[in-house]
């Protein structure tokens, strides 16, 4: 078996790639869109508040991504769906189009919303 030639303070080339791969893997889950969209509805609900000093990030309803946007707890109608989008267009602004996709219905699921913008971020090139 030959031996793993590694320098003092230097990973061994498995380990470096492990580490790259792990920093990537992060990188991509702070990037899957889910601050964007909880900031798009805080800025338009007084119901909701962000806080993205933490890591992760922290919504007041802690449940936010389990609710729906016409949610009792979010507060958000049909007619402020259009400030959502917009709102997200800004924050996300290379899934602009996709964005225009999501229907003005104040009933949908916030998770899926969420989902489907990283899906897109994804498609657009792997986050912003």
């Amino acid at each position: 078996m030959v031996a793993k030639k590694t320098t003092r303070g230097s990973l061994n080339p498995h380990d470096k790639i492990n580490r790259l791969i792990a920093e990537k893997n992060t990188a991509m889950q702070s990037q899957d869109g889910r601050l964007e969209v909880a900031l798009a509805i805080a800025s338009i609900s007084s119901l909701v508040t962000v806080d993205a000093s933490k890591d992760p990030f922290t919504t007041d309803p802690d449940d936010l991504f389990d609710r729906t946007f016409n949610d009792n707890g979010v507060g958000i109608s049909d007619d402020q769906m259009a400030s959502f989008r917009a709102n997200l267009k800004r924050l996300l602004p290379e899934i602009s189009d996709d964005i225009d996709q999501i229907p003005e219905n104040a009933a949908l699921s916030i998770e899926k919303v969420a989902e489907f913008v990283k899906v897109s971020l994804l498609a657009a090139g792997g986050g912003h």
